[in-house]
């Protein structure tokens, strides 16, 4: 029996790699590196109550989005702003509505009030929030808008659905949806 010599290099030209194929483990590499790189990204998440039909919309920490609806009595516009601090921290930066009337902010302890322009009231919040919990409902008309996003709630959800909204990374989406 003789030995098969014919993979042996002379020790002059180095060692054998320990992988006959290069190029192959380079691009695993590659791939996993992204892999990783992209679920760590930060995400905002709809979630609707018993975690079927999910919107994810992919953000990063300094970006806003808010919820603009119509209010249910004074049937006026009103927007709520939240800015992504990170995973699970997001800040209600302010509201923005059309009038003054019942069920707005009164007390100088909501924030500070100040008029647009063109006439809106803005109401300075900066409240902490992990998660934005909210009950959807076709007279208020709620959508979440971001960047030249809208997401329409009745549409994706219908009436009366319970959903939640947070900023998470995209590995603790999957984790959640898919195990």
């Amino acid at each position: 029996m003789m030995p098969n010599f014919k993979d042996r290099k002379p020790a002059f030209a180095g060692g054998r790699s320990f992988f006959p194929v290069k190029n192959l483990v380079i691009i695993v590499s590659v791939v996993l590196m992204l892999l990783g790189w992209y679920s760590t990204r930060l995400v905002v998440a709809i979630i609707p109550e018993g975690a079927s039909g999910a919107v994810t919309f992919a953000t990063a920490a300094g970006d806003e989005w808010y919820i603009s609806l119509t209010h249910s009595v004074e049937k006026t516009a009103w927007n709520d702003y939240f800015r992504v601090n990170g995973a699970n921290n997001m800040t209600m930066t302010h509201t923005r509505f059309s009038s003054l009337g019942w069920g707005y902010p009164y007390s100088a302890a909501d924030g500070k009030l100040t008029q647009t322009a063109v006439g809106k009231f803005d109401m300075e919040m900066n409240r902490p929030y992990k998660e934005v919990a909210l009950r959807i409902s076709e007279q208020a008309m709620p959508h979440i808008v971001h960047g030249g996003d809208s997401y329409d709630l009745i549409a994706l959800y219908g009436q009366g659905t319970a959903v939640t909204v947070k900023a998470m990374y995209r590995y603790q989406y999957w984790l959640e949806r898919y195990f």
